[in-house]
């Protein structure tokens, strides 16, 4: 690369191009290759010798986190760059506290020359008073143009125009008016299935289930194989093709599309800034009735919202469960749920997981166990410890088991691994929100892949919560059975449970399914105790 001396400094210049949707109004004037070519003829005539020209197409100069643009800053911080040319100030930015910052202080603290050159700023120059103003400018420009385009979308909504971003599942968009929604004949078949299944008396998971074996493609992969690009991942593998989920027959059952009404506003930008999505009241959301033909008739949707609202039963007992938030299962990592099983001697409390019926793909065991059982259990673990405390066995037991305890090290990478995921998954799950929220997402997809983060969230949780109650007793083993110890106690010679008692001693019990060993059922429990982790 040829460099140009200018005084006494030797140039690599970045041309950095930004183009909004929004900006695309404007015309020809402003579109990436004009700003391409505008800038690239500049350098050319002042001997700046172009190291790279990095151009955001389509994205908000509210938002600073554009792939282009992040190129640009680890250009500079590596020293590759030291000169930033733009058409003008908008261009950077339109937020004018993040673009102030940017010309004012990290190209400063970069040595980083900065030219605006419509805008006439040239940081090498001292005359840029004028700057701050136009960054403000800029942003109320950006405020004035988001409010506007809240009120145009108000507009088209009242006049009950298809706004979103796709068309919900058994519709397609009118090729000859976008703003109108027509049947999509295959996909709405499987809609009214649905619902007939519904008024029937079929449960959701049952619906799923039967969908599932008739073997009909979801509707991620019908979208995905009708061309949708956005679903291609629900074809990668061919077990997924019909495995139609729960919620997403509930998200169809609650649409109210079907019955030919059009509903929109169902969320808000509450700052033009941040971008933030609130999910809007349903009697503040905009429901224009017969917009479009219907697939189901109104009396049948609204029986079937009646139907789904019983099945939502309360509790028919008032049982004090002592173990509420402590039982997990063994194998999916669920918090485990008490229910009232009816026997000839009364109903017997249970607690089992309930993911193995609605997902037993992901738990293919039963996990269950009797309340009774775990109560008289747990009450002679925890006599036991208490004993074992006493008579210093429990710290010499501890101490033998350091040796062979999982080096620190490799639990701490794994921890750090699992937050990092978890993190990830934090921002996947409110992006998918937002894009939901603002009808980027139908209601069917945005359930779906919500379950599926959902559920790793929650086992990667899980072992978590191990490894951190493995983390917690490494170091001073006699410390720790010290802590257990001042726990214990306050509950001298313990007769009955409480789940004071139990939140205290206790991180988690895990209950595994029960097995056939020699012809005797055995089941496997483990208590995670506060402080020193596993030790029965």
């Amino acid at each position: 690369m040829e460099q140009v001396r200018n005084e006494q400094i030797i140039y690599s210049a970045a041309v950095y191009c930004r183009l909004s949707k929004d900006d695309e109004q404007a015309g020809e004037s402003v579109s990436i290759e004009t700003q391409k070519m505008m800038l690239t003829d500049f350098c050319h005539e002042r001997g700046f010798p172009i190291y790279e020209i990095y151009a955001d197409d389509g994205y908000s100069g509210l938002n600073f986190n554009r792939p282009a643009f992040t190129k640009l800053l680890e250009d500079i911080d590596s020293g590759k760059v030291n000169l930033v040319i733009t058409k003008d100030l908008s261009r950077l930015g339109r937020d004018y506290i993040q673009t102030g910052y940017y010309t004012d202080v990290y190209f400063t603290r970069k040595r980083v020359r900065y030219i605006a050159v419509n805008d006439g700023i040239d940081t090498n120059r001292e005359d840029n008073d004028i700057a701050p103003f136009k960054n403000i400018l800029n942003d109320m420009y950006a405020k004035d143009l988001s409010r506007k385009v809240k009120s145009a979308k108000r507009q088209r909504a009242f006049k009950g125009y298809y706004i979103s971003a796709q068309a919900p599942y058994g519709y397609k968009v009118d090729p000859q008016n976008r703003n109108r929604l027509i049947v999509d004949e295959e996909a709405a078949e499987v809609v009214k299935e649905i619902f007939r299944l519904s008024l029937a008396g079929h449960s959701l998971i049952q619906i799923s289930r039967i969908l599932t074996e008739r073997k009909i493609i979801t509707p991620g992969v019908y979208k995905a194989q009708n061309g949708d690009t956005r679903f291609l991942r629900y074809q990668e593998s061919k077990d997924s093709l019909f495995n139609w989920c729960y919620q997403t027959v509930r998200a169809i059952l609650r649409d109210q599309v079907y019955t030919g009404d059009m509903v929109n506003h169902k969320a808000e930008v509450i700052n033009y800034k941040t971008k933030e999505c609130v999910r809007v009241p349903k009697e503040q959301q905009i429901v224009v009735s017969d917009c479009h033909e219907p697939l189901v008739r109104r009396d049948d949707y609204e029986r079937v919202q009646t139907l789904i609202t019983l099945r939502h039963r309360p509790k028919k007992h008032n049982f004090d469960n002592v173990f509420r938030d402590l039982t997990f299962c063994a194998e999916c990592g669920q918090r485990m749920t008490l229910m009232m099983k009816p026997l000839k001697a009364g109903p017997t409390p249970l607690i089992r997981c309930t993911n193995h019926y609605s997902n037993p793909e992901d738990c293919k065991h039963n996990h269950y166990i009797y309340y009774d059982d775990l109560y008289a259990e747990v009450l002679k673990r925890v006599r036991n410890i208490a004993r074992q405390i006493e008579s210093g066995e429990l710290l010499e037991q501890i101490q033998k088991q350091s040796a062979k305890r999982v080096k620190t090290d490799k639990l701490v990478a794994e921890q750090a691994k699992i937050n990092k995921r978890l993190s990830v998954l934090k921002r996947i799950i409110k992006k998918l929100y937002e894009d939901f929220a603002v009808d980027l997402l139908d209601s069917e997809s945005y359930h779906s892949m919500l379950t599926d983060y959902t559920q790793e969230q929650k086992q990667i949780t899980a072992r978590l919560a191990v490894i951190e109650a493995e983390l917690g007793v490494e170091g001073n083993d006699e410390q720790n059975v010290q802590k257990l110890k001042n726990v214990l106690d306050e509950y001298l010679n313990v007769e009955t449970l409480t789940a004071n008692m139990l939140n205290q001693l206790i991180e988690r019990i895990e209950i595994g399914h029960t097995v056939k060993v020699d012809g005797c059922r055995q089941q496997e429990i483990t208590i995670v105790y506060r402080f020193i982790g596993t030790a029965d």
